[in-house]
């Protein structure tokens, strides 16, 4: 509970313990922002007790509360819509009359920045793992205070990658033709065991210092953006880590649902739209928790939903990112995700921000995506979604011998899902992340199904992510784990035998699949059809003498690009007239990949077990 500051103020007079300000978060703040508010967190050994003051024209006071447990004190301040960049000095007077002076700042917003271009289906994603990409400082491989120091053995251990390494080999990610990075939460992660991965936060304006320091974080986006890729910060709004200040020292102990004791969500997300659910259903899947070491936010409480949004905020005016992902998008109180999604697109309305929700039925994520018809009434919702269902679907047709209702058909029977989306051409389509069996481990193995999937994934509507390691043809032994999806990539470390960066070493099916990905995702950096163009899909059936051939072509201002996979194991000469409502105008095609150009005069010969991408010529 929250109690007004002048309320317990005589309850604190005679505390014994001295006053102590061990935070105060935001560490600073800008001026120029739509809404000029913003919360500030004090909190030190009876930081409650202390009377704030702010004696500068351009910070107001608006108002202090602590809460139930002492050591917390919540500023609420307004900057003056024309305050210059500068020191601010906060002064807290403590019972005793003892006077504690603390240096907090106001900064200007860059240029444009309210204006800033986020990601769209121009951009391909790349998805590396910071802790398993490279390692640029060997000196923070362990560090002081933290349990889960250096154990390359381990899949699930620190592996010594950081920042640092990612930024030696920015010019790697250029070169692949990525224009947009997104890493893993890459904040402070406090924990014993498998902390490398990001997840369970524990200090929200601490770069892990295995990785680097903020400093660093703000240097990567800034060698990103030279070379025109965007930085996109994976944001956590559904839980924290069992090792963060606000659980282990809670100022209040709804802070956390379940009044901050474990429960297991339910991970039913179809609880999040079904009109028949039953409340408690949809109650164990919101305010359930992830794991222990998880524990649940309660955004219901105004100074957590608002400690949330600042601090989003906060990495976007801070590193200027391009977009963030909200991971576990659909598990935290709808009523937040409203208010969030409201004030971060008022302060960057073209920011990229995309949500995930796991889930394989588009009927499940669909109302999450802002100006989705099926969404409710007045909900903002969020540009950019996962799309988990694409995902899955595609997978199976892929594996899946083709038939009357199985295989290819089934992909293109589930397009027709996109109409319940606001934006299609939003979504984020991927072949796997971070959390999913690698790839070319779900595809068998099979190099031509693994190539299939990708090129889909470029090509199709969307927005595409590659994972890290997907241009090696990584693989994963055990389904499922983590830590071995997640594997070192090969060159990061200076001990390495093999190098992906120089291509020393690798196999020749490595160095095949690196050189198509490279070639296929620099071509879609100017491909103008796959970034704004319709879809026409053609039906892979039998009586075409197509059943295992998937055509469609995206055209945009008077280009067109036809991609047909062939799974069967002969060529397939192309029914030109079949085709003809989008090869009609052109004279034939030229593979971008090998350069080769075919005119329709000749025919069109399919490759068996291909994926083959053309852009028409006239």
């Amino acid at each position: 509970m929250i109690r007004a500051l002048a309320v317990l103020a005589g309850l604190c007079t005679g505390a014994a313990a001295a006053q102590e300000i061990e935070r105060i978060e935001p560490p600073h703040w800008w001026s120029g922002f739509e809404d000029r508010t913003v919360q500030l967190v004090v909190y030190g050994p009876q930081a409650g007790a202390l009377a704030p003051a702010i004696e500068d024209e351009r910070v107001a006071l608006l108002g202090a509360e602590t809460a139930d447990n002492p050591n917390y004190l919540f500023l609420d301040l307004e900057i003056a819509p024309d305050a210059a960049a500068g020191p601010v000095v906060l002064r807290f007077t403590a019972p005793d009359g003892t006077v504690i002076e603390r240096g907090w700042a106001v900064k200007a917003r860059a240029a444009g920045s309210a204006q800033r271009d986020g990601f769209d289906s121009t951009d391909t994603v790349y998805l590396p793992y910071p802790d398993r990409f490279a390692n640029g400082d060997l000196g923070n491989d362990t560090v002081e205070g933290y349990v889960d120091g250096l154990n390359r053995a381990d899949p699930g251990g620190r592996h010594g990658g950081d920042l640092q390494g990612l930024i030696d080999r920015i010019d790697y990610v250029a070169e692949m033709g990525f224009t947009q990075l997104w890493l893993n939460p890459v904040l402070e992660n406090a924990e014993a065991r498998n902390s490398y991965h990001g997840y369970a936060i524990t200090d929200h304006y601490r770069v892990d210092p295995r990785l680097g320091d903020n400093a660093l974080y703000l240097a990567l986006s800034e060698a990103a953006a030279a070379r025109g890729i965007g930085l996109i910060k994976d944001i956590v709004l559904n839980h924290a880590g069992s090792n963060h200040y606000l659980f282990q020292d809670p100022p209040s102990p709804d802070w956390f649902n379940n009044d901050s004791e474990f429960f297991q969500s339910s991970y039913q997300h179809t609880t999040a739209y079904d009109p028949y659910r039953a409340a408690t259903d949809h109650r164990d899947f919101v305010d359930g928790w992830f794991a222990p070491t998880m524990p649940d936010f309660n955004q219901r409480l105004d100074r957590v939903s608002r400690y949330l949004i600042d601090h989003t905020i906060w990495w976007i005016e801070e590193a200027g990112l391009s977009g963030v992902r909200l991971d576990t998008y659909d598990f935290p109180d709808q009523a937040f995700l409203d208010r969030y999604m409201a004030r971060v697109m008022a302060e960057y309305p073209d920011l990229g921000v995309v949500g995930e929700a796991w889930a394989y039925d588009p009927a499940v994520i669909a109302p999450m995506q802002t100006g989705s018809p099926i969404a409710p009434e007045g909900q903002p919702g969020v540009p950019d979604l996962m799309d988990f269902p694409l995902q899955i679907r595609s997978r199976d047709a892929l594996l899946e011998e083709d038939g009357w209702n199985t295989g290819l058909i089934t992909l293109y029977q589930f397009m027709v899902n996109d109409r319940l989306y606001g934006d299609p051409h939003r979504l984020m389509v991927f072949a796997d992340n971070h959390d999913f069996d690698r790839i070319h481990t779900q595809m068998g193995e099979d190099l031509a199904l693994t190539r299939m999937s990708l090129t889909l994934a470029l090509t199709t509507r969307g927005v595409p992510q590659i994972l890290y390691g997907t241009e090696l043809l990584f693989t994963n032994d055990n389904p499922g784990d983590h830590g071995e999806i997640r594997t070192d990539f090969p060159g990061g470390w200076p001990d390495d035998a093999r190098n992906a960066f120089t291509g020393e070493g690798l196999s020749e099916d490595e160095a095949a699949m690196q050189a198509w990905l490279r070639a296929l995702v620099n071509w879609r950096r100017t491909a103008g059809p796959v970034h704004h163009g319709d879809l026409v899909h053609f039906a892979p059936l039998d009586r075409h003498g197509a059943q295992n051939v998937y055509v469609y072509a995206r055209r945009y201002a008077g280009e067109t690009v036809l991609v047909v996979l062939n799974k069967g194991e002969t060529a397939h000469a192309l029914d030109l007239a079949r085709y003809a409502e989008v090869l009609d105008g052109y004279a034939g095609v030229r593979e971008v990949i090998t350069g080769e150009i075919t005119v329709f005069s000749d025919g069109l010969l399919i490759p068996a077990r291909s994926a083959s991408v053309f852009d028409l010529t006239r």
